[in-house]
């Protein structure tokens, strides 16, 4: 059975763990690293004051237990930029005019949302990494750049120049090879002090401004009709589930389909619809997240990863993996000491 949490205990099961000396911090100034473990998960986070009202977050968490968190956010709740690069989570939102009321965030993907005042639930599932950066932006960050913001998506642009409420949930697609890079480039910085702060700050406008321009291009593009019904939902979830559990041995396309119940052409809109990706993409993205996983943590060798992630072939694996993240998985392991 799933237990939830309310926000308020699970910051009780943090300050359970300061009390105990679980809690590993390390402050300096505008940077501030924690370290904790409870019953439910493991967890990492560094928080970056880059300036007033833009804040960067590193969160690597391992979880043990299925678990959910009921959420209010505030009336002044900023702008959210995500970058997930494993793990997912599903989010229930019921009521909010504009916003589904489930979907899932997850792994290869990236976000933006303004969603204050709002109640939801939050679920997590056992025995996954959930690897994510999170910006915080206040509206006066884009008011200091400009006075006119007649490139930006409409949305964004309504809510900039008048303060509006109206909330949104923006799923921008695959997070792609220049953000990949500059993810690195973040998790990797190899600076300190006043000149660590700059370069980050620097690189999150940087994922910032490739977001946007993301959102510019999706609006352009002709717009299509849905073809996902409610009960085609739950059938999609299932075909990702499959292909993440068969990583080294997947199905073929048909095969899928016919596992979940859908023929060939549902399954392929219902990816790029519900995912943004196409099957084979998202097979990718979780190939990749896993090889960066055993690269990490397991101390194998990378034919070894290659293999478990389903390559026959080492020079292939290198190819797709430095395409994905912007590094050959040697040089990514030697990165991480």
């Amino acid at each position: 059975m799933t237990k939830t949490l309310t926000r308020a205990e699970w910051r009780e099961l943090r300050q359970e763990s300061i009390e105990r000396g679980e809690v590993v911090r390390n402050c300096n100034g505008f940077d501030l690293i924690q370290k904790y473990q409870h019953r439910f998960s493991n967890n990492f986070c560094q928080m970056v004051e880059l300036r007033p009202g833009l804040h960067l977050e590193i969160i690597d968490n391992h979880y043990y237990k299925p678990f959910s968190i009921e959420s209010l956010h505030s009336a002044s709740k900023p702008l959210i930029s995500k970058f997930y690069l494993s793990g997912s989570h599903r989010v229930l939102t019921p009521g909010v005019q504009g916003v589904k009321g489930d979907y899932e965030e997850g792994g290869g993907q990236n976000y933006l949302f303004f969603l204050p005042d709002i109640e939801e639930i939050e679920q997590w599932q056992p025995k996954q990494r959930l690897h994510l950066v999170r910006i915080s932006i206040q509206l006066d960050i884009f008011r200091a750049f400009s006075t006119s913001f007649e490139s930006l998506p409409n949305q964004l642009q309504q809510l900039i120049e008048n303060n509006s409420v109206q909330r949104f949930h923006q799923p921008l697609g695959v997070t792609t090879h220049a953000m990949q890079v500059a993810l690195q480039q973040i998790l990797s910085c190899p600076y300190q002090g006043m000149t660590k702060r700059m370069y980050l700050e620097s690189k999150t406008l940087e994922l910032l401004a490739l977001q946007l321009t993301q959102w510019v291009d999706n609006d352009k593009k002709s717009a299509k009709s849905s073809i996902v019904q409610a009960d085609d939902m739950e059938r999609l979830h299932h075909a990702k589930e499959i292909l993440i559990q068969n990583l080294e041995f997947p199905p073929s396309l048909q095969e899928l389909a016919q596992q979940v119940g859908l023929n060939d052409y549902k399954l392929k809109r219902g990816f790029r619809e519900v995912f943004g990706t196409t099957v084979f993409g998202c097979l990718l993205a979780h190939r990749m997240e896993m090889a960066k996983q055993l690269l990490a943590e397991q101390g194998l060798s990378v034919a070894s990863v290659a293999r478990a992630v389903g390559y026959a072939s080492q020079s292939r694996f290198c190819h797709a993996f430095k395409r994905q993240f912007g590094i050959t998985p040697k040089s990514y392991r030697t990165s991480l000491h």
